[in-house]
């Protein structure tokens, strides 16, 4: 073939190419109504599992209590605690759209996707189970093992059919870029999405709405980018995926209520349970890799991951670390607290941070979605800008967007304690003011002269401090006045 016609031959693959942009991103809703409706009853049944089994489940409730730095206030009663049915009704819808899908194209792909989540699905099942039989679940050593099993499985049922195949074509696949015949890059690159995200989805699942309402988010992200960059029929997935955790928000949505505001009403009447987190987790890995968009995945799912990356660097990285360098000790010689040591957060993963410093669990859920509904936005920014140099924009934007959720947290790990008045407020963050904005999260106010003249006679005032330490300072002060603590 003359170089003549390889020209012109690739000038009409581009051109081609356009038009199936300019088509999928125009007419994103409307270029598939078979792929919506798959979606729209995948909806449907999570949403009325969900309905049956809280029922029928009612008495699948963990008995687990925790100890630990990541509570604010003493474990809820089992009472408290709610039917850990959402991941049963998660994966009974995906294989019903994993049917349809296969029934309407006549490829079995959509069984390797749920297959490859299944199993997270079948392991977080077991530990529910000892959780509501026994009050405790797979050991931490166990479970982490198991995760990594798991996920070198997910890769092998992806790479090892040929999956990554049908992603090659996509510029946000690993596979264009190294070609898919490098199976051991493609195959590491896949399992530490799948490893990332399904122990994030696990982290977060105690907090309502948390954990459904990102994977949501994330799904309509990656299929929107699909749509956008490639080939709308790549989209199937990441939606129904969306649609699983949609269906599962719908009975667990946030609310005001928390452990230590056990009167307010709750809105959530569900859990996901390990079994759901892990199904949705690895599922949302499993079908953005599918659809051929797993590098801009961490782009897009940036908040979800920094909740698991919060509690892998904090909890098992920096705590043993510290500990080994500093031994650090209380007055009476035994062990200090890890709660009172420098880390970068009050408490992991990261919405325990924000609980701590005050806000309730409806301002965390939120604060979630917003952050990574700003990430989605900037990848499929990225992914429709014609330009290479605009793409980059849109992608170090996002970058910066996840940076500065993170820096939000660090920057309100140190306590204050200011005066007004005759009142102590007790804050977190630095005591600065921006155009009259306050660049601090107030928690509460302690009343007394007496507490006023306390705290500057200890020398805390607008003093940073450890926010575990400055509560048991203020506890103290209080005790030496024969006052109860607010």
């Amino acid at each position: 073939m003359s170089m003549h016609h390889l020209v012109r031959d690739q000038h009409q693959i581009d051109h081609s190419r356009e038009v199936d942009i300019h088509v999928a991103s125009a007419t994103f809703v409307e270029a598939n109504p078979e792929l919506n409706m798959i979606a729209i009853i995948t909806f449907g049944i999570t949403v009325v599992c969900c309905f049956v089994l809280r029922r029928v489940l009612r008495k699948f409730r963990s008995a687990e209590v925790k100890h630990g730095a990541h509570q604010i206030v003493s474990a809820p009663g089992i009472s408290k605690k709610l039917p850990l049915v959402g991941g049963i009704a998660a994966v009974t819808a995906g294989a019903t759209a994993a049917g349809m899908d296969a029934g309407s194209t006549g490829v079995a792909a959509a069984w390797w996707v749920v297959s490859g989540a299944a199993a997270f699905f079948a392991f977080g099942l077991v530990d529910d189970i000892r959780k509501t039989r026994i009050g405790r679940g797979i050991g931490e050593g166990a479970y982490l093992i198991a995760t990594l099993g798991l996920s070198v499985l997910a890769c092998i049922l992806l790479v090892g059919p040929g999956m990554h195949l049908s992603n090659a074509l996509s510029p946000y696949s690993l596979a264009h870029w190294v070609g898919a015949e490098a199976r051991l890059p493609i195959s590491m690159w896949y399992f530490t999405l799948i490893l990332g995200t399904s122990l994030a989805t696990s982290f977060s699942d105690g907090m309502d709405g948390l954990a459904p309402g990102t994977v949501a988010i994330t799904g309509l992200g990656a299929a929107l980018v699909c749509g956008i960059s490639t080939s709308i029929t790549n989209a199937t997935w990441p939606l129904i995926v969306s649609a699983m955790a949609g269906g599962v928000l719908v009975w667990n949505l946030p609310s005001r209520w928390s452990p230590a505001n056990p009167n307010a009403r709750r809105l959530a009447t569900i859990y996901l349970g390990d079994s759901g987190a892990l199904f949705l987790g690895a599922a949302s890995a499993v079908a953005a890799i599918v659809a051929g968009v797993d590098l801009l995945w961490p782009i897009i799912a940036a908040p979800l991951l920094l909740e698991g990356l919060s509690s892998m660097l904090q909890a098992k990285i920096l705590v043993p670390i510290y500990r080994r360098w500093r031994d650090p000790r209380l007055p009476d010689g035994t062990l200090a607290p890890h709660q009172q040591f420098p880390l970068p957060l009050l408490a992991s993963p990261l919405h325990y941070h924000w609980e701590i410093v005050g806000l309730d669990r409806r301002q965390i859920a939120l604060g979630f979605w917003a952050a990574t509904a700003l990430t989605t936005v900037f990848a499929a920014l990225a992914a429709r800008m014609p330009d290479a140099g605009l793409a980059a924009l849109m992608i170090i934007l996002s970058v910066i967007a996840s940076a500065t959720f993170w820096g939000a947290a660090m920057w309100t790990r140190p306590a204050f304690v200011a005066s007004e008045g005759n009142s102590l407020l007790l804050f977190h963050g630095r005591p600065l003011r921006i155009v009259g904005l306050r660049l601090a999260w107030q928690q509460r106010v302690v009343g007394g002269g007496a507490m006023v003249r306390a705290a500057r006679h200890r020398g805390i005032m607008n003093q940073p401090m450890n926010a575990h330490r400055l509560e048991s300072v203020i506890r103290d002060i209080h005790a030496e006045r024969g006052q109860s603590t607010p």
